[in-house]
């Protein structure tokens, strides 16, 4: 069978995924349309011109992405650098079928300005995103039902979308598209007209957007950061009293019953100074709960593969199902500490974090998630005399690394972005957990009773 597309653009396509990969550049290319037949048909032709290495290909069935931590499956699935990423339907298929109803207005604004900050953020982390539409009119796909597939199997997952073309069509065209055809990130609208047509200005397209992207650099701006948060570290490293911690576990145990049996989730954050506690009091959190519905999640140095994606990519993996808790070692709040102080990130990406960072949480609590965030605060002073006790322990020694030593001499540096960090990224959806832990006993009992009480504030019945 021969390609629908002409030799001439095949070969230009050719040359141009070649030049996706040697200069390293993410493209993310969805299709969005009323027509999912026009939709597979079109991609399926796109994908023969192209080498199959380096693309992958992805299918978003509304019907199955209305579920728990949805929307992280569209960042999860996102490029690499030096790949092409195909969407066939994507998160404007799920909006409009879960916020297009008359009388959701106000939800389907808010979803499509987070759908905005998602794409922005994709842009400013090197991502190239061409969004394809292609308009099928009810006329069109009754006139070339044919060549676009037989229509004779309507159960099929191959050849049918769970969608309802006449309010997408009207979601779409009246309320979608002007907000969300931005400067960043373009519509491109292909009329569906006999196949050969189509699948050609399809290409087209595409073969336009990638040379624009790989000609023109995205400048990202240096933005100002807005500390309008509180800060809870202000005289938090007085707390002495402590509860019993065998009742706290008990309490726990029974929540994480009722957290099992509900439509949440939990995420359980750990920032703070070395020798805080931080792997002592997740210890202590783990022997309350029942090992089948948690996992902690130590966040290390990037891989390889995890540097060839936005720096939120890692993220998604270990994000929880519904019933299911996640504890994190460490965080996404590494962009605001660990890189800006010792050069990973540049100054643009540091100044976008906490906007990032902020659209990241909300999207978390959006989606079901029960998120609590512990920063743990020692003073410096209790902190040379743990390093100085575990010097001098043989069984601890192997804690301590030059590091460590080399971060306390930065001790004002990261104080200061440490500060910087909490207020602006303590909000209201997302607050932020002051453990003062020069008392390791309190810091641990404070953990524990702070997880009890937003569970049992999230989880009623």
């Amino acid at each position: 069978m021969h390609s629908l597309i002409s030799e001439e653009l095949e070969v230009q396509l050719g040359r141009l995924q070649h030049d996706i990969l040697e200069k390293g550049k993410p493209v993310l290319i969805l299709f969005e349309g009323s027509s999912g037949r026009a939709i597979g048909r079109t991609i399926n032709e796109l994908m023969r011109c192209l080498e199959p290495r380096g693309v992958m290909y992805h299918h978003f069935d509304p019907k199955d992405i209305h579920g728990h931590r949805s929307i992280f499956n569209y960042l999860k699935r996102t490029p690499g650098k030096g790949q092409i990423a195909l969407y066939d339907r994507s998160w404007y298929s799920a909006i409009i079928d879960q916020y297009g109803d008359t009388g959701k207005d106000h939800e389907l604004d808010r979803m499509l300005e987070i759908s905005n900050d998602f794409e922005k953020y994709l842009t400013d982390n090197g991502v190239l995103v061409i969004k394809i539409l292609l308009k099928a009119t009810a006329s069109a796909v009754k006139e070339y039902v044919s060549q676009y597939g037989p229509d004779d199997r309507k159960g099929s997952f191959l050849s049918m979308d769970h969608i309802d073309p006449v309010k997408y069509r009207e979601v779409m065209f009246d309320r979608v598209y002007s907000k969300t055809d931005t400067v960043v990130c373009p519509w491109n609208i292909i009329p569906v007209r006999n196949l050969n047509t189509t699948v050609e200005d399809a290409a087209e397209r595409i073969k336009e957007r990638i040379i624009q992207g790989l000609e023109s650099s995205h400048v990202s701006e240096l933005l100002p950061m807005s500390r309008n948060c509180p800060n809870p570290r202000i005289d938090c490293l007085s707390g002495r009293s402590h509860k019993d911690i065998s009742t706290l576990s008990d309490e726990l145990a029974r929540l994480q019953l009722k957290l099992s049996e509900s439509d949440r989730s939990l995420v359980v954050c750990f920032e703070g100074w070395d020798a805080a506690g931080k792997g002592s009091s997740i210890k202590h959190l783990c022997h309350a709960l029942n090992p089948r519905g948690y996992r902690v999640s130590q966040t290390k140095a990037p891989t390889e593969s995890e540097n060839d994606h936005t720096y939120l990519w890692r993220f998604c993996g270990p994000l929880p199902k519904k019933g299911h808790i996640t504890i994190f070692d460490r965080t996404w709040y590494g962009r605001m500490m660990v890189e800006p102080v010792e050069g990973f990130c540049t100054p643009e990406e540091y100044s976008r974090a906490p906007g990032e960072i902020n659209s990241f949480e909300r999207m978390m609590v959006d989606n079901k998630i029960i998120l609590i965030k512990f920063w743990m605060d020692i003073t410096p002073e209790e902190q040379l005399r743990r390093f100085e006790k575990r010097a001098n322990d043989p069984l601890k020694q192997w804690k301590l690394t030059p590091d460590d030593w080399r971060n306390r001499s930065k001790w004002k540096e990261y104080d200061d972005h440490v500060n910087t960090m909490i207020e602006t990224t303590n909000t209201e959806y997302a607050p932020w957990t002051v453990v003062e832990s020069n008392d390791k006993k309190y810091a641990r009992a404070k953990i524990l009773n702070t997880v009890k009480e937003r569970l049992e504030e999230e989880i009623k019945g």
